[in-house]
């Protein structure tokens, strides 16, 4: 941002309420200078104000400092607003940034696991699948990850109503054998798959939640096998997981509820 665009009182202000965030039983007024490095006298006054508004509350003369209940109708009219495809944005961005891998996002939709947004590397041998294609539950990354984490009725209902079409010569079609999948998605926390949807592409997954803890989706990324080394699948799965826990606490914080699959 040009420095001339900046006010440095808001930037203040910002700090102070994102230190508070970060502080469930609050702080008093030496440790929120400290922790922010801002003279004591300045976040009194700071503090003060917010006070006054209702977005700052203190336990007595005194004592340690809160976020008041005035944040809560601005949450709100947050929630409101926010729809999955928005919230993941920032997440599919960084995780592209970080690997310049193609990254979706993946959306549970009537009982169907729907690509609905997808962020491009900038390489060759790109992986692009078309915008609303199904992500099936027995082979892609990020239908097993979401089927291992469904109620156990309705996983039990997917293995006995769909039927399991190979995709490749690697594809397992066995509802047995996808059960165990699922299970171990489950343990592992994210989905692999190896060349199953696509001869010489691994996918890895990590499941999304809503504000109830159910899962709603999940985030994946796709990587060539000339590129794919155990390392770098260790790398992507631990960032994965940690993307698909921030955008699942944004959900939460927000108060998404996602439609219920049939």
């Amino acid at each position: 941002m040009p420095k001339e665009h900046y006010i440095e009182l808001v930037g203040k202000i910002v700090k102070i309420i994102e230190t508070l965030r970060d502080a469930p039983d609050g702080l008093s007024l030496q440790e929120l200078a400290a922790r922010t490095r801002f003279v004591k006298s300045s976040v009194h006054r700071i503090l003060q104000s917010l006070r006054r508004h209702g977005y700052i509350e203190q336990d007595g003369v005194g004592g340690r400092y809160h976020l008041g209940l005035q944040f809560l109708p601005l949450a709100r009219n947050v929630s409101q607003g926010l729809n999955l495809p928005q919230a993941a944005q920032p997440y599919l961005k960084r995780l592209v940034g970080a690997f310049d891998e193609t990254s979706y996002l993946v959306v549970l939709q009537g009982g169907r696991a729907v690509f609905i947004d997808v962020r491009e590397t900038s390489r060759g041998l790109r992986l692009v699948r078309p915008l609303g294609a199904e992500a099936s539950f027995h082979a892609t990354a990020a239908g097993k990850v979401i089927a291992a984490f469904l109620p156990p009725e309705q996983a039990a209902a997917l293995l006995k109503e769909r039927t399991f079409e190979p995709l490749t010569p690697r594809t397992v079609t066995d509802p047995c054998l996808i059960q165990q999948a699922w299970v171990q998605a489950h343990e592992q926390g994210y989905g692999l798959n190896d060349e199953e949807t696509m001869v010489g592409v691994v996918f890895l997954a990590a499941p999304v939640f809503d504000a109830r803890g159910a899962v709603c989706g999940s985030l994946s990324m796709g990587i060539p096998k000339p590129r794919y080394t155990e390392r770098l699948g260790k790398q992507i799965t631990k960032e994965l997981k940690a993307a698909c826990r921030e955008l699942s606490a944004t959900l939460e914080v927000a108060g998404y509820i996602h439609q219920k699959p049939r």
